[in-house]
């Protein structure tokens, strides 16, 4: 989650730096990213472990309008495509939290990577 983070923080978004595991801070202008580990699952064979493992991260994008969130989440998206770690996008789910009036796309990436 560390390298993802770093990732994503160096990388060209409109989020900047608000990027965090599990949740933002309240004082965070929008949009920004909150990031999760949704499974993890160590590899193995017949022989033993494989020395990989599969990670599936859930990436939410929030922002004040559904435009901010579409444009993070494309610009989220291009970033993990050019990644170096080995992932692949499986789903994207629109959301609108009306108890604190943002927008937010989950997306879904399964991210294979070594072990431990």
């Amino acid at each position: 989650m560390q390298q993802l983070q770093a990732m994503l923080v160096a990388g060209a978004t409109n989020a900047g730096a608000r990027v965090a595991p599990m949740t933002g801070q309240a004082n965070w202008q929008r949009p920004y990213i909150v990031l999760q580990r949704v499974s993890f699952n160590s590899e193995n064979v017949l022989s033993g472990s494989s020395g990989l493992a599969n990670t599936r991260v859930q990436i939410d994008v929030y922002g004040a309008t559904y435009s901010d969130v579409s444009t993070l989440a494309g610009q989220v998206d291009a970033l993990m495509s050019a990644w170096s770690v080995q992932n692949v996008s499986s789903h994207a789910q629109d959301f609108y939290e009306s108890d604190v009036q943002l927008f937010r796309m989950a997306l879904d990436y399964s991210i294979w990577h070594p072990y431990p």
